[in-house]
């Protein structure tokens, strides 16, 4: 239920940006959301869907692209996303540590019509 006030402020930083650069309305706006950001795709859409009539939002697309979460062995240095939930290095099978890869949530970009 987070994602209500998620939206919320994606929406104001959308329109904020979109009047500053002049936009006559957004058409896309381009989201990088991580694994570890505990974001639901679909409840998002469900609030955009909500609260774009009415502003430079209205009917564009909200694209969204994963960052899947990544761990560092720290026996060997390896980088790597677990796999069918374990947390161990395919290297050398000791247990990785999570690293802040995959928990970003941002706006990447917008694309407007002037």
């Amino acid at each position: 239920m987070h994602e209500f006030g998620v939206m919320m402020y994606l929406l104001d930083a959308v329109e904020e940006k979109a009047r500053e650069l002049n936009a006559s309305r957004v058409l896309v706006i381009n989201l990088v959301i991580g694994d570890r950001a505990s974001i639901v795709e679909d409840s998002l859409d469900y609030y955009f869907d909500q609260m774009t009539p009415g502003t430079l939002a209205e009917g564009a697309r909200l694209s969204m692209r994963r960052v899947p979460m990544r761990f560092k062995c720290l026996n060997c240095e390896n980088m790597f996303t677990p796999v069918n939930g374990t947390f161990r290095c395919p290297v050398c099978d000791s247990v990785g540590q999570v690293t802040e890869e995959g928990s970003e949530f941002l706006i990447e970009s917008i694309e407007i019509e002037r």
